[in-house]
C-alpha cells in the first residue's frame, strides 16, 4: 500500500475546522445554534473595500501578479507599518501571502527544519503546534496558565531555550487568552532572542482590538530585535475581511526571500482582487475599526459579567482579541442522563446538546480545563446564548 508523506504522521486533525464543517451541518439541517466558536467579526467588510475589488473586477484586475504581492500594496504595508507600529520596511522586505496563516507557515518552512526546535507559550492558536510539525521541527511548549492566570513571564522562555531553539511563535495580542504584552515583557524576550540567537515569529493579527492597553509591535523595541523577528500581521480581523484572505509578513531580507521562494512554487501571488481591496482598506478610513472595537468591548464587559456569575465557572478578563477562556473544570466528573462530564470537549458536547450553543474545546489550544468562547457575534445572540448556558449547567449542578 502506498504511503503519505511522513511529514504527516504527527499531525492532528484541525479540529476547529471539524467544528466549521459541523456548524455547515448544523445550518443545513435548520438547527438554531448560536455559533461562539468562530473566530472571525461577525460585521460586513466596510463598502469601500468591497467597491475597490468590484472595480478592481470592472478594470480587468484579474490576472496573476508579482510573487510577493503588487509593489503599491507592499508600500502601504511599509508606512503603515512605520506609521503605526514605529518599524520601518521597504517594500522589498514585505511579502504578500493568502491570509496571516500562509505567511505563519512559509516563515516555518524559510527557517525550521528537523531537529529545530520552536517554543509555544501555552494555551496556544491550535494550528501552532500542527504548523510546527509539518515542517518537521518540534513544538516546546511553555506552559503560563498559573493560579487561574495567563501571565507569560520571560524567565519562562529562558527555562525553554535550548541549543535548538530556532524560533519563539509570539501572539499579541493573544488568541485564545486575549492577553495584550507589554513593552517591558517584549524587551526581556527580546534580549532572549538576542543572546541565544533565535528569531521571534510575532502574530499581531489582532493589533488593532485592545481594551485596556495597546499592542506594541516587538520588532520596533530595537533594530537587534527587529533583525531577529519576523512580524505578521493581516487585515483578516481588523477590517472583517477574513475571506479576502490577506496576510503579509515583514521581516529580515534574506528570511522574506526565503518566504517569496516557498510562496513561489505552492500558491504564487495572492488574489488579485483582495490586493486592489486590501489597498483600499490601508489607504481609506479606520472608523469602522474604531466602531468594530468598541462594540467588542461592550460584549466583552457583558459576556465577562454574565461569566463570572454562574456558579462553577472563572475565566480572566482579556485584554485584547475577542475571546474568553472559560475554566470548566469543576465541571468534570458531573454527569446528566446520558452525558459524562470527563473533559472540556465533552463539556462543549453537552452544552451543544443541551443548549444549542458551540464553543470550543481548551484541548485544541493546550488549555484542557478550559473552553474559548468567542464574543464576535451579535449582543442579542450573546445575551440568548448567555442565557441558554446558565440553563444547562443547573442540570449538572
Amino acid at each position: 500500500m502506498l504511503s503519505l508523506s511522513e511529514r504527516l504522521n504527527n499531525v492532528d486533525a484541525n479540529v476547529g475546522a471539524e467544528f466549521r464543517s459541523q456548524m455547515e451541518s448544523f445550518k443545513r439541517s435548520g438547527r438554531p445554534v448560536i455559533a461562539l466558536n468562530i473566530g472571525e467579526p461577525d460585521f460586513k467588510t466596510p463598502e469601500h473595500i468591497s467597491q475597490a475589488a468590484i472595480n478592481a473586477i470592472e478594470a480587468g484586475f484579474t490576472k496573476y501578479t508579482s510573487v510577493e504581492g503588487i509593489y503599491d500594496l507592499r508600500v502601504a504595508i511599509c508606512d503603515k507599518l512605520k506609521n503605526e507600529n514605529q518599524i520601518e520596511y521597504s517594500p522589498d522586505d514585505i511579502v504578500v501571502s493568502t491570509g496571516a496563516k500562509q505567511a505563519l507557515a512559509n516563515a516555518l518552512l524559510a527557517i525550521c527544519g528537523k531537529g529545530d526546535e520552536v517554543i509555544i507559550p501555552i494555551p496556544c492558536w491550535g494550528s501552532y503546534p500542527e504548523m510546527v510539525k509539518l515542517v518537521q521541527a518540534t513544538p516546546v511548549f511553555v506552559d503560563v496558565e498559573e493560579n487561574g492566570n495567563f501571565v507569560l513571564a520571560a524567565d519562562k522562555i529562558r527555562e525553554a531555550i535550548t541549543d535548538n531553539t530556532k524560533a519563539l511563535l509570539l501572539t499579541n495580542p493573544h488568541n485564545p487568552t486575549g492577553m495584550v504584552y507589554d513593552e517591558t515583557l517584549l524587551l526581556e524576550i527580546g534580549r532572549l532572542a538576542i543572546e541565544y540567537d533565535f528569531y521571534i515569529i510575532a502574530d499581531e493579527i489582532y493589533e488593532y482590538l485592545t481594551y485596556e492597553k495597546n499592542c506594541v509591535s516587538i520588532a520596533s523595541i530595537s533594530a537587534a530585535i527587529k533583525a531577529r523577528t519576523i512580524t505578521i500581521n493581516g487585515l483578516s480581523k481588523s477590517y472583517a475581511m477574513t475571506g479576502w484572505r490577506v496576510g503579509y509578513a515583514a521581516g529580515p531580507k534574506a528570511v522574506i526571500n526565503g518566504m517569496r521562494l516557498i510562496q513561489s512554487y505552492t500558491t504564487s501571488n495572492m488574489n488579485s482582487i483582495s490586493q486592489k481591496a486590501a489597498l483600499a482598506a490601508l489607504l481609506g478610513p479606520k472608523n469602522s475599526i474604531t466602531q468594530m472595537a468598541q462594540e467588542f468591548d461592550r460584549r466583552r464587559r457583558y459576556v465577562l459579567q454574565r461569566i463570572n456569575a454562574m456558579s462553577g465557572l472563572s475565566c480572566v478578563k482579556p485584554q485584547g482579541a475577542f475571546y474568553i477562556m472559560i475554566n470548566v473544570s469543576q465541571y468534570f466528573g458531573k454527569s446528566y442522563q446520558d452525558f459524562f462530564i470527563r473533559n472540556s470537549t465533552d463539556f462543549v458536547m453537552f452544552i451543544l446538546d443541551q443548549a444549542n450553543v458551540l464553543l470550543t474545546p481548551g484541548e485544541v489550544f493546550q488549555a484542557p480545563n478550559y473552553v474559548r468562547l468567542s464574543y464576535s457575534n451579535s449582543m442579542v445572540n450573546l445575551e440568548r446564548a448567555m442565557d441558554k448556558l446558565d440553563n444547562a449547567l443547573e442540570l449538572l449542578r
